[in-house]
């Protein structure tokens, strides 16, 4: 089979989730986005950015567009950060509206099952309202009319990699935000073992494959403001995938190489140099594990923000870049 037959990512998308769904399951993943989410992008939500939206949110909802969502965890986690910060002073709830890009109709539907009395769960209330859109970026962008709504916030949460980043990031600044706005990216870093294993591997993983050292790029060349946090590490437990009879390991392998069936379909030769691979990046914790470090990164670029007042607020655990 050629690469493109077995890339699990564009050609089998069950059998991506299901992989998906293994990494998910044995990688905290999800709780490091929010510890960075926490640490690192809702205090510059909390000491600034929204008391300035505010002025607009008065007026009508506050409006984000997730891309490439899954099944919603860390959307949820950004509405929940936004809706539970102080920067509503008057104590009403938060109105706003999330517009929700996933090609993925199975995930899809997961999301829309957890946001069932989702207001319930949030500290401060709130009213939002949800627009599912069953479809890829790519057939959304080509959708986009000049009089559709614009948006306060836009986030890839792991999902840049397939959207093209230039492409994307210009269209959604100039098309997608209205005159202030955010956009978020988190991805993996540039020493990220996914990265180190598509420059050895190529046939299994594009080397090109973008991550936020593009995004800055991307923000620097069009003179962008924009801050980029210092990353998280993500704890993946890589075990299973050096026993042969696993299930679960099998799945997970095709997930670290972006192919399906890579012991069916690879020789045993090149298995065997994969499985060295991954033991090499990784340690054996306390209980035995072998563990391989992820470290994600978020870049979070800035629209009509007057520098004063962004400045003023900014955090000292931020790379602040201010281009005129």
């Amino acid at each position: 089979m050629s690469q493109q037959e077995t890339c699990i990512f564009s050609s089998h998308p069950e059998a991506n989730s299901l992989s998906f769904q293994c990494f998910l399951a044995l990688s905290n993943q999800e709780s490091t986005i929010l510890n960075c989410l926490e640490g690192h992008i809702f205090p510059l939500i909390n000491e600034g950015i929204c008391e300035i939206l505010e002025r607009r949110a008065n007026q009508e909802p506050f409006r984000v567009l997730s891309v490439g969502s899954g099944e919603g965890q860390n959307d949820i986690n950004i509405l929940k950060a936004l809706t539970d910060s102080s920067w509503r002073a008057d104590g009403e709830a938060v109105s706003m509206i999330n517009q929700v890009v996933e090609p993925h109709v199975g995930r899809l539907d997961k999301f829309r099952l957890k946001t069932e009395n989702l207001h319930e769960h949030f500290e401060s209330g709130a009213n939002i309202d949800f627009e599912w859109i069953p479809m890829t970026y790519q057939k959304y962008k080509s959708q986009k009319k000049a009089d559709d709504i614009t948006f306060d916030l836009i986030h890839f949460t792991h999902s840049i990699y397939y959207v093209g980043v230039e492409e994307a990031l210009v269209h959604c600044y100039e098309k997608e935000l209205g005159r202030q706005g955010i956009i978020i990216s988190i991805a993996q870093s540039e020493d990220d073992p996914m990265l180190k294993f598509a420059r050895k591997f190529p046939n299994q993983r594009s080397p090109s494959f973008p991550r936020n050292r593009d995004v800055v790029a991307v923000a620097e060349q069009k003179g962008w403001k924009y801050f980029a946090c210092p990353g998280d590490c993500n704890i993946l437990d890589i075990t299973p995938i050096f026993d042969s009879s696993s299930s679960v390991g099998s799945y997970l392998l095709d997930f670290l190489t972006n192919q399906k069936d890579v012991r069916q379909n690879e020789d045993k030769e090149t298995v065997k140099k994969i499985l060295k691979f991954w033991k090499r990046q990784s340690y054996i914790n306390e209980d035995g594990r072998r563990i391989v470090g992820i470290i994600d990164n978020a870049v979070i670029i800035l629209k009509g923000f007057d520098h004063v007042e962004i400045q003023s607020y900014c955090a000292v655990q931020y790379k602040y870049y201010m281009y005129s």
